[in-house]
């Protein structure tokens, strides 16, 4: 496993192990709005985007920076990653958003995203779920991440409107 140091001011981040994406959360049944799964720049939601959380994160000699982001006018979230270098292979890190009333999830690799991040790239989006209270959003980052492996994550939940 690779040693992350975390920089966190405002929020607490959790540093988890898991199998694979699929099992970040069990399935509950799904809700179902209209900006689900749709990309942020969908109608423009990513017009009106603000980050509500971002954490920095340390590992290989460079660093990544989570952002859970969201759109004040279509009241949706979706998590953004972005590397300090290049990545040096493909699908080296990738992100995911999860919605807390029914854990639908997307990642970077989901329809609505722009994939993960592969060689030379530095970011990448993951779709939107609709985040209006009572829902809160969280970003999960999966970085240095190879498939196959254990991925390393870190968690950013929305705690404030």
């Amino acid at each position: 496993m690779k040693k992350m140091v975390l920089c966190i001011s405002f929020f607490v981040a959790s540093l988890v192990l898991f199998g694979s994406l699929d099992s970040f959360a069990s399935k509950a049944s799904a809700e179902t709005h209209t900006y689900d799964g749709k990309s942020p720049y969908y109608n423009g939601c990513a017009n009106s985007a603000v980050t509500k959380k971002s954490v920095k994160i340390y590992a290989n000699g460079g660093s990544a920076n989570l952002e859970l982001k969201f759109s004040t006018v279509c009241k949706t979230a979706w998590a953004k990653i972005t590397l300090s270098r290049p990545a040096k292979a493909d699908g080296e890190a990738t992100a995911l958003v999860v919605r807390n009333t029914d854990n639908k999830q997307f990642s970077c690799a989901s329809p609505g995203g722009n994939g993960e991040i592969n060689k030379g790239q530095t970011s990448c989006y993951t779709p939107m779920v609709y985040d209006l209270d009572p829902r809160k959003a969280k970003a999960v980052a999966f970085w240095p991440y190879t498939a196959g492996e254990k991925p390393s994550s870190i968690f950013l939940q929305r705690k404030d409107e």
